[in-house]
């Protein structure tokens, strides 16, 4: 790609770079000594945590040392997610971007501008002495994309800034001032097996579906192929009695997932493929113009052993009783997710099944009971449940002076009036906040659309004034 007509051409030479680097969550190292590697070349203090965290620290330009210093802050890790038939390994191969006009993608995988733009901006600034500034504490955190953990190992003490400009959001022109809290449930599902006499085995794949982040996109009525597959094998199962023997869909617990397969051992495979037939037909119908490619394969298979009937229903009872979706609308923002689930994975274990939900909620007490239902759900499947990773919401504060700052710099920049708004999905403010509740925060970000599918897309215009309105703000600051 070329970035000589792009301006600021050093933000996306940083995106460039980043996108050089394999940063899935948990895999940040290589990214991190970039980082540190880049700010110290700079001219600037870093180091790097256990967590592979990494915080710089640079000094106030001139005129500015009386200021009060300002965090900026993004995540290093990125969400890893492919087409089907797209072979990337993303341990090893770089990220293949495809500039068309001003959208930037990937070639067939995530794009990783959730939240590459963050550190793009972050470097692009500590690059410019010329850029105006008080005192800078960048932090860059690991593993946001699966339980915020960097920022949950996060030395606090460290940080002398009581003001923050996170730059995870996804939408120009608005700033996000609150967020969802979450959490992971995993169940842990014990299947009985045994030996299949004859029987017709077939496979039933579920794709074609748009998926998305399962925070944002909750609300839009995109199907979720593990329950888009439940209810075709629930359906076919009246028409034919079938045993299960195998079952994987979805790959990330914040995404909405895209694909899932079966295979079945069925008595009957021509009344059996009718009824799931019928059954695909009525989807169809109900799938929004973004699931538009949704299609079911089938196909046939060999297999020696299968759970058994009654562990096949109470399977497939429990994946049917799970929350999934939208569970209640917030009462005081107009049009905003309150509480919602996302039935994101399930994959085969030495004995069984594990099977993940990611519950959202600004509400502690509906987290709880998010939490409660998963347990209902499993508890007739004898099923076992942990529930990890939870983190606080970031409550509303109106009128802060970083919203103030945020909203007069913008119509300074661009001559219209930018909003605030609360979201339904996590950021790591809510923990931040938890450390330092004393934090005056704000998180804002570019045009994303489709995080956390290989359908992500970063306008790259919208980046550029993202950077110019950071450099703004840093001069009023």
């Amino acid at each position: 790609m070329t970035y000589g007509e792009l301006e600021p051409k050093i933000v996306f030479s940083y995106f460039k770079q980043l996108s050089d680097i394999p940063r899935g969550s948990g895999n940040e190292r290589a990214a991190a000594e970039f980082v540190r590697d880049t700010a110290i070349s700079l001219g600037h203090e870093a180091e790097i945590d256990g967590a592979n965290n990494v915080f710089v620290r640079a000094k106030a330009t001139a005129g500015y040392e009386d200021h009060a210093p300002v965090m900026l802050q993004g995540h290093l890790d990125m969400v890893c997610e492919a087409n089907r038939g797209t072979v990337h390994d993303f341990l090893k191969d770089p990220i293949e971007l495809v500039l068309t006009g001003d959208e930037l993608r990937a070639n067939g995988t995530t794009l990783g501008a959730d939240d590459g733009v963050a550190t793009a901006v972050i470097l692009s600034i500590l690059a410019q002495p010329e850029i105006p500034h008080p005192a800078l504490e960048c932090l860059f955190t690991t593993e946001e994309e699966t339980g915020l953990t960097g920022m949950r190992s996060f030395d606090a003490s460290k940080a002398k800034s009581r003001r923050l400009i996170n730059l995870d959001s996804a939408g120009e022109g608005e700033a996000t001032v609150s967020c969802a809290g979450g959490v992971r449930s995993h169940i842990h599902f014990i299947a009985d097996r045994a030996p299949l006499d004859a029987a017709d085995v077939l496979t039933v794949e579920v794709s074609g579906l748009a998926g998305g982040h399962s925070g944002e996109d909750i609300n839009l009525g995109r199907k979720n192929a593990i329950v888009t597959l439940v209810r075709i094998l629930y359906a076919a199962s009246k028409a034919s009695p079938f045993r299960l023997v195998s079952f994987a869909g979805g790959n990330r617990d914040n995404a909405i997932p895209r694909e899932c397969a079966a295979t079945v051992a069925v008595s009957d495979p021509a009344a059996f493929r009718a009824a799931a037939e019928r059954e695909i037909a009525g989807i169809t119908a109900e799938c929004t113009p973004e699931d538009a490619g949704f299609h079911v394969t089938f196909g046939k298979a060999k297999a020696k052993d299968a759970l058994t009937p009654a562990s096949t229903v109470s399977f497939l009872s429990l994946l049917s009783n799970l929350p999934n979706g939208v569970h209640g609308m917030s009462r005081s923002v107009p049009g905003l997710v309150e509480t919602s689930s996302n039935l994101a994975v399930v994959r085969e274990a030495e004995d069984g099944y594990e099977i993940v939900v990611s519950s959202r909620s600004s509400v502690e007490s509906m987290l709880d009971w998010m939490q409660n239902r998963v347990e209902c759900a499993a508890m007739p499947a004898g099923a076992a449940v942990e529930h990890v990773s939870r983190y606080p919401g970031w409550d509303y504060l109106e009128g802060s002076p970083m919203q103030t700052l945020y909203l007069e710099t913008w119509r300074e920049c661009f001559g219209t009036d930018a909003r605030v708004i609360g979201i339904h999905a996590g950021l790591e403010c809510g923990l931040l906040k938890g450390k330092l509740p004393d934090m005056d925060m704000i998180s804002i970000g570019p045009d994303i659309k489709n995080l956390h599918s290989p359908d992500e897309v970063l306008n790259v215009k919208s980046l550029a004034r993202m950077y110019t309105l950071v450099c703004a703000m840093l001069k009023k600051a």
